[in-house]
């Protein structure tokens, strides 16, 4: 079952992304289909009463893309995911669930009763008898809100999860030092560390790629098309137009570049002797031109594009469609990465 091919479909607030992937081994995928296209308004974050437009996007997005598959693992929005890292003893897997089910409460912002929840196992101390553990949890009302989006399309959902688990899928080995993602979206920001290959803590900021387009927008008095055209196409290239682009969006910039400061200090601060080695960008703002160097110069460690291609087969003509786009693909691409 799990060889078969299966879809990775990522809902965002301003897009719709859809990846087809075919597992070829370990680590390996083929490339079947990808697209893009205009989300509905608002996301599904504020419509959750209105489901049949974004059922209807989905039916289009599957239609023109070609794809086959119609199993689908899908993400959800990391704003409105809840994730706490929960100290305790050191016991079985089995243990964890039946203890986490009397103590769940404690840790979200929602009741027991109207949430999803799962957990992953991140650190065991043996010598010093304790453990880590992730919990995540989501509204149920969300969960069946894609659920429903999802399956009125046609299509079986066999898992949902969180972009940044996804993200680190993709693009974050087990292999990696401590790193950070930063998926810069539409609206916000998700910031997540990894460690060993897996999601150990994440936070998302409101400071995203739309308080670029005002910020030029205010700045230059471009309205909001000219805004996103030049934002794609000059980005932080100092010596374009003038440099005036690039100090348009530098206070936005600046903002995210603490905030991933912030999350790095936080972290290391919990764990004495660990410190973030690289960040990796991902998301639309990560494609725009010398971002790596605007930020770097910023956040004091190296920083890297997101490419989830890099495991991908992909013939000719997909490389060439696909030129660039790494970044705005990588939640898609994890999701269809993800073993069943």
């Amino acid at each position: 079952m799990s060889d078969l091919p299966k879809l990775g479909i990522d809902i965002g607030s301003a897009s719709i992304k859809l990846v087809e992937l075919a597992p070829m081994g370990k680590d390996r995928w083929k490339l079947l289909s990808a697209a893009s296209m205009t989300s509905y308004q608002g996301g599904v974050t504020g419509n959750l009463a209105n489901l049949a437009p974004f059922s209807q996007s989905v039916a289009k997005i599957l239609k023109e893309s070609g794809a086959r598959s119609r199993r689908v693992v899908a993400a959800l929005p990391e704003e409105q995911i809840s994730s706490h890292v929960v100290e305790m003893p050191l016991m079985s897997d089995d243990e964890v669930r039946q203890a986490l089910q009397w103590q769940v409460e404690q840790y979200i912002p929602i009741p027991a009763e109207k949430a999803v929840w799962s957990y992953q196992i991140i650190k065991k101390d043996a010598q010093g008898g304790g453990m880590e553990v992730l919990l995540v949890a989501a509204a149920k009302n969300l969960v069946n809100a894609y659920t429903q989006i999802l399956e009125q399309a046609g299509l079986e959902v066999v898992a949902l999860e969180t972009e940044l688990m996804a993200t680190s899928r993709a693009v974050i080995s087990g292999a990696y030092p401590l790193s950070m993602i930063v998926d810069i979206g539409a609206k916000g920001t998700d910031l997540g560390i990894i460690k060993n290959g897996l999601l150990v803590f994440s936070r998302t900021v409101p400071t995203a790629g739309e308080a670029f387009n005002r910020a030029i927008t205010s700045t230059l008095g471009l309205d909001a098309s000219q805004a996103e055209q030049y934002k794609r196409t000059y980005g932080f290239v100092a010596n374009q137009l003038e440099g005036k682009l690039a100090e348009a969006m530098r206070p936005v910039l600046v903002v995210i570049a603490n905030e991933i400061k912030k999350t790095a200090e936080f972290y290391t601060s919990k764990h004495p002797g660990e410190e973030v080695k690289i960040v990796t960008l991902s998301g639309g703002v990560a494609a725009l031109p010398d971002i790596v160097g605007a930020m770097s110069g910023l956040v004091g460690v190296e920083v890297a594009i997101a490419n989830p291609f890099g495991k991908l087969v992909m013939d000719a003509g997909q490389q060439k469609a696909l030129a660039g786009a790494g970044p705005f693909y990588v939640v898609a691409v994890g999701l269809a990465m993800r073993g069943l």
